[in-house]
């Protein structure tokens, strides 16, 4: 009787090798290889993606003062901003040893300002945003406008609206650059800020 149940059993068990649960087929392999590819081509990708870093807006801005004397060339002017930095890599910080702002009036440059310097540098983590807010531009200058300048502050005097560019230029341990942000500043009243800025993108204009 036990040899017949050894006979029965046998004709139904499967064979087993020990060894089975340990081989390695090439799918494994190939699906292991794609996987190192794709975290290594990640990394890379954040590493040499340098136009995306860092991206630069002015999220908020007061124009309270932008008198332009024709018969002396003299321009008053006073501008609060809010500009922000984007560091939109996911692994790699970044370290600023000078951001620089320059304002614009057509092609005629009016004012200057420093954010950042070496003895004020700052280091920014990964994927994070930071923002400077109410950076003071204000004073007089004496400046040249072409005509075509004035008949563009004319207009932009009888709309209310001036239409000034900043460059915004910076260095950083391992990447420098600039940025233009081109805003429609309305203009306030009696030191107040008037209603309607529309938050600004930067657009990139050289990294090297």
């Amino acid at each position: 009787m036990s040899a017949k149940d050894d006979s029965f059993g046998s004709s139904y068990l499967p064979s087993f090798d020990e060894t089975d649960d340990l081989k390695i087929t090439k799918p494994d392999v190939v699906r292991f290889a794609l996987i190192i590819i794709f975290v290594c081509g990640m990394i890379f990708s954040d590493i040499t993606e340098i136009p995306t870093v860092p991206k630069f807006s002015v999220d908020n801005a007061s124009l309270t003062q932008f008198n332009y004397t024709k018969t002396n060339h003299s321009l008053s002017y006073n501008l609060a901003l809010n500009i922000t930095i984007t560091n939109s890599k996911k692994y790699i910080g970044l370290e600023y040893s000078d951001i620089q702002v320059t304002a614009y009036y057509g092609k005629t440059r009016f004012a200057f300002v420093t954010l950042v310097n070496e003895t004020a540098s700052f280091h920014q983590n990964p994927n994070t945003t930071v923002s400077f807010e109410n950076v003071a531009v204000q004073g007089q200058k004496l400046v040249l406008f072409a005509e075509s300048n004035f008949n563009k502050y004319s207009l932009g005097t009888a709309a209310g609206v001036y239409s000034v560019d900043l460059l915004i230029a910076f260095k950083e341990t391992f990447l420098s650059g600039n940025a233009i942000c081109n805003l429609k500043l309305p203009l306030g009243f009696n030191g107040t800020a008037a209603p309607g800025f529309q938050a600004t993108k930067c657009w990139r204009r050289r990294y090297y």
